[in-house]
C-alpha cells in the first residue's frame, strides 16, 4: 500500500518540545507529538493521533510500543506494554537510532538470527511509524519494519510459529472470562470463511470491540507489501488468520490479543534481501456493546479509505468494446462454444477441452451458461446489428422453456435433469429466479416469465420451510436439505426475485417476501453470510429498492469483506487488486463473479446510495479485469477463443495456477456487461475517468433499450482535477442535454480529484 497521500488523507503533524511550542508551527487538532526529538536511551517517544497516544520504547531497548486512548482528560492503556512490531525469536530488534521527521518516526538497529547452516547471522533493520488520517477522522498508525537480510534466515518454529504480528490488548482472570468477559466482545475476523469453516484469502483485517475495557481495536495487514510469504515459510492465508489469540498464564489469567496469527507452517526459511512487515492499527474508546451489524459498518467505514487504486492498465487493455465484439465472435464457434442436445442449441460451460479440471458431458448443457450469455446479449443486439449472433440468441431462447419442470414447479440448471435431482441452491436462485425472468421480460416471452412465477412459489415454500435460512444442497422433489452446509446469502437473490415478481404482477406480497428475506439476512451472524459475492450485492439492491438503507449499507460492507484489497506479490503476470474472491474459500478471483458482484451496484447507486469506496473498487475492475484474457500480460495474438475469459487467476495460496479451471463461457456474458456498463451508453474522452451507466438492471423490455434518459456517475480516481468531454453513442447525431441535479452542464466538465458527479443524459 502506498503512503496514503490521497487528498485529505494526511493531517498536519505538530512537533512540540516537552515544555514549549516553537513559534510558527502549524497546529492540528488531530495529530500531535508529545515529546522532543531524541536519539538518547533515556526518553521514550510518544505520538498522539486523535484519541490515541503511541508510546515507543527508547533507544537501546528492544523496539516495542504501548498504545493509549483518551478517556475524558486521561490516557487509558489500550494495549499491554512492550508490544513488539514483529513477534518471533528471530526478530530481537534493538534500537540504536530513533528520530522524528515530519509525520514519521524513523528507527534503526541491528539484530541476530540463525542462518541456514546454524550459525549466528547479524542483520540491519529499520522501521517507520507514521500517524495518518483516513480523510474521515480515522486516526490510524502505520507500522512498516524492513529487515535487510544478507542471507536466508532459518526460522525457529519449535515453540511458537514465527513471524507473527500480535497486539496484546488486555489480561483478565479465567473466572471472569467465562462468567461474562467473552460475552461482551464482538470479533470480526478475516479472511472470510464458508459455512463449514473453510477459509479464503480476501480482506486482510481484524476488528475487536471489547466492552469489558471499553476499547475498539482494528488492524489492517498490507500483505501486498509482504512479498516474502511463500511455501518456504508461511504461505499467507493457507496458514495465517487475521483474528484474536488467547494465552493462558501460569497464574490462571488470560492475555487477549489480535493480529496476523498462525499455528502452522510449511517451511522455516525467510529469504535474503529486504523483508517487510507492514500493518495499520486503530484503537478508539467505545463503551456501548454493538451488534455485529453495527460493528461491521463501523469497521468498513474506517477501512474503506485504506483501499488504494493502482491507476495502471494491463498491457492488453484496449477497450471493452473491442473485447465484447471479440467475445460475440467466439460465442458463435460451433465446435468450441455451441452444443446441440435433443435438437436444442445450448452453450458449453467451458470452451471445449480448455479445462484441466472438469470434464463436460457431451449430451447436456446448463441454464447458468445460457442465461449468463443471453441477458446482456439481448441488450448488446439493440446497439449492434449482427444477424448471425441474433439467430444464435433466438436458438438459445427456444431452449429456455425446457429448463422448467411442472412436476416440481422448479427450474433446473441442467437441460437434461438427473433422476433424484439435487440442487446447489445458488444455481436455481440466481439463474432461475433472477436471470431467467429478466431474459423473459426483455424478449417478451410470457411463457418464460410464467415459469418464473411458478418457480418462485416453490422458492417461497422453501424459504418458509427453512425460516429464510437456506441450505446449500437440497432434493428438488421434496426440498429436503442435504449435507451440513448453508447458504444464507441466497436470501439476497430471493429478495431481488421478489422485486422482479412484483414488477411482473403488481402484487405487494412479493415485496413483503423480499423484505422478510432481507430482515433475516440482517440478523444472522455476520460470518455466516459468505458464499457467492453477488448474492450479497443483489440483497443490497433489493434492500435499496425497498428503502431499507441500513440493510443496504450492511450487505455492501459484508460483500466488501470478500474483495481483494491487495495485489498478490507472488503473481507477476496479473494484479488481483479490486477483484473479489469468487466464492467463500475458493481462493481465487473469477471473471464471472467479479462482474456480477459490481453490476448490482449500478442499480444501488441509481437509488441514491453511493460510497466513494465502491467507485474505487469498480474502477479498479474496469482496468484489471482485462487480465482474465489469454496472453494479456505478454504478446497477445488472436488465438482460438481468445475473448472468452479464463475462469481463474493465480494466487499464492493455489500455487499461482492461472486458467487451469478453463475458459468460462458461463462468464463470457460479463465481457458484454463490462462494455454496457462503462462504454456502450456513454463515453468520456479521458480514459482515466470512469463513466458508469446506472440503468441496466431497470430495463423492462429490449424495445425500450436504450432509454432516452440515461443515468451516469462520472468518477475521477486520480489525485488532480481532470477535464471530461462526454458523448452518448446511442444518441448518434441527436442533441444531448447533460444535467447535474437538474442544472444543465456544459460540453466540458471539470471533475475534482477523487470526486464523482451524478449526471443525467437526455436526447
Amino acid at each position: 500500500m502506498s503512503h496514503l497521500n490521497r487528498r485529505g488523507f494526511m493531517k498536519t503533524l505538530l512537533a512540540t518540545a516537552a515544555s514549549a511550542t516553537p513559534a510558527g508551527v502549524d497546529f492540528s487538532e488531530r495529530i500531535a507529538w508529545l515529546s522532543p526529538q531524541t536519539g538518547t536511551a533515556s526518553a521514550s517517544t510518544n505520538l498522539e493521533n486523535g484519541d490515541q497516544q503511541l508510546r515507543l520504547s527508547p533507544v537501546g531497548a528492544p523496539l516495542a510500543f504501548q498504545n493509549f486512548v483518551r478517556v475524558g482528560n486521561e490516557w487509558k492503556p489500550a494495549t499491554l506494554p512492550g508490544i513488539p512490531l514483529v513477534t518471533g525469536a528471530s526478530f530481537p530488534l534493538v534500537t540504536s537510532y530513533l528520530r522524528r521527521e515530519g509525520l514519521t518516526v524513523a528507527c534503526e538497529g541491528k539484530a541476530t538470527a540463525e542462518s541456514l547452516d546454524g550459525k549466528r547471522l547479524g542483520y540491519d533493520w529499520n522501521a517507520e511509524i507514521r500517524a495518518v488520517d483516513g480523510g474521515r477522522g480515522e486516526p490510524w498508525f502505520r507500522f512498516q519494519t524492513t529487515l535487510h537480510l544478507p542471507a536466508p534466515v532459518r526460522l525457529r518454529q519449535e515453540g511458537q510459529v514465527e513471524p507473527q504480528i500480535i497486539t496484546w490488548l488486555s489480561s483478565t482472570s479465567t473466572l471472569m472470562e467465562g462468567q461474562s468477559g467473552s460475552w461482551r466482545r464482538v470479533l470480526l475476523e478475516q479472511p472470510t470463511r464458508n459455512s463449514l469453516g473453510a477459509c479464503g484469502n480476501d480482506l486482510p483485517a481484524v476488528y475487536l470491540l471489547d466492552q469489558n475495557v471499553g476499547i475498539e481495536t482494528m488492524m489492517y495487514f498490507d500483505v501486498g507489501d509482504m512479498g516474502w510469504m511463500s511455501t518456504e515459510n508461511l504461505p499467507r492465508f493457507l496458514v495465517y488468520r487475521c483474528s484474536s489469540i488467547s494465552h493462558i498464564e501460569r497464574d490462571g489469567t488470560q492475555r487477549l490479543g489480535v493480529g496476523l496469527i498462525a499455528d502452522q507452517t510449511t517451511g522455516n526459511v525467510l529469504p535474503a534481501g529486504e523483508v517487510r512487515f507492514t500493518y495499520w492499527l486503530l484503537q478508539r474508546p467505545f463503551t456501548r456493546l454493538l451488534t455485529q451489524q453495527e460493528a461491521v459498518a463501523r469497521w468498513l467505514q474506517a477501512l474503506l479509505p485504506m483501499f488504494e487504486e493502482k491507476l495502471t492498465w494491463p498491457p492488453c487493455a484496449s477497450t471493452w468494446k473491442d473485447f465484447a465484439a471479440g467475445t460475440v465472435e467466439d460465442l458463435q464457434e460451433k465446435g468450441a462454444a455451441l452444443i446441440e442436445v435433443n435438437g436444442h442449441t445450448g452453450l458449453r460451460a467451458y470452451v471445449k477441452a480448455s479445462s484441466q479440471i472438469w470434464k463436460e458431458a457431451a449430451d447436456n448443457f446448463e441454464l447458468m451458461t445460457v442465461a449468463d450469455v443471453l441477458w446482456p446479449s439481448l441488450l448488446y443486439l439493440r446497439l449492434h446489428s449482427l444477424p448471425s449472433f441474433e439467430l444464435e440468441c433466438h436458438q438459445l431462447l427456444a431452449s429456455l422453456p425446457s429448463f422448467y419442470h411442472a412436476d416440481t414447479r422448479s427450474l433446473s440448471n441442467d437441460f437434461v435433469r438427473s433422476p433424484n435431482e439435487r440442487a446447489d441452491s445458488w444455481y436455481p436462485f440466481e439463474n432461475g429466479l433472477v436471470k431467467y425472468p429478466m431474459i423473459g421480460t426483455l424478449a417478451g416471452l410470457k411463457g418464460v416469465t410464467d415459469n418464473f412465477l411458478e418457480a418462485f412459489q416453490t422458492a417461497q415454500k422453501m424459504a418458509r420451510q427453512y425460516g429464510y435460512l437456506f441450505p446449500i444442497y437440497y432434493q428438488v422433489s421434496n426440498l429436503r436439505a442435504e449435507g451440513a452446509g448453508t447458504n444464507y446469502a441466497i436470501g439476497g437473490l430471493y429478495a431481488w426475485a421478489g422485486v422482479l415478481a412484483h414488477r411482473l404482477t403488481g402484487e405487494e406480497r412479493y415485496r413483503d417476501e423480499a423484505r422478510r428475506a432481507i430482515e433475516v439476512m440482517y440478523t444472522v451472524p455476520a460470518e455466516r453470510l459468505f458464499h457467492e459475492p453477488q448474492e450479497l450485492a443483489y440483497g443490497a439492491l433489493a434492500a435499496a429498492e425497498l428503502g431499507m438503507r441500513d440493510q443496504t449499507a450492511y450487505l455492501l460492507y459484508e460483500q466488501l469483506r470478500m474483495f481483494y484489497w491487495y495485489s498478490d506479490p507472488s503473481q507477476k503476470s496479473h494484479d488481483i487488486r479490486g477483484m473479489v474472491q469468487a466464492a467463500a474459500s475458493i481462493l481465487y478471483p473469477a471473471f464471472k463473479e467479479n462482474v456480477e458482484a459490481i453490476l448490482p451496484w449500478t442499480g444501488i447507486m441509481k437509488r441514491g446510495i453511493v460510497f466513494e469506496g465502491l467507485l474505487r473498487f469498480m474502477d479498479q475492475q474496469r482496468r484489471n479485469n482485462f487480465y482474465f484474457f489469454e496472453d494479456c500480460s505478454g504478446n497477445r495474438k488472436r488465438r482460438a477463443s481468445a475473448f472468452v475469459p479464463f475462469e481463474n487467476l493465480g494466487t499464492l495460496e493455489l500455487g499461482g495456477m492461472t486458467g487451469n479451471v478453463g475458459k468460462e463461457i458461463y462468464g463470457a456474458g460479463e465481457s458484454l456487461w463490462m462494455y454496457l456498463m462503462f462504454e456502450a451508453l456513454g463515453h468520456v474522452n479521458d480514459r482515466e475517468l470512469m463513466l458508469v451507466n446506472l440503468d441496466l438492471l431497470d430495463t423492462s423490455g429490449a424495445n425500450q433499450f436504450p432509454s432516452r434518459q440515461l443515468n451516469f456517475i462520472l468518477f475521477n480516481p486520480t489525485a488532480s482535477s481532470r477535464s471530461a468531454e462526454i458523448t452518448i453513442p446511442p444518441a448518434q447525431k441527436t442533441k444531448v442535454r447533460l444535467s447535474e441535479k437538474g442544472k444543465p452542464v456544459g460540453d466540458t466538465l471539470q471533475v475534482p480529484g477523487q470526486a464523482f458527479v451524478r449526471l443525467l443524459a437526455e436526447y
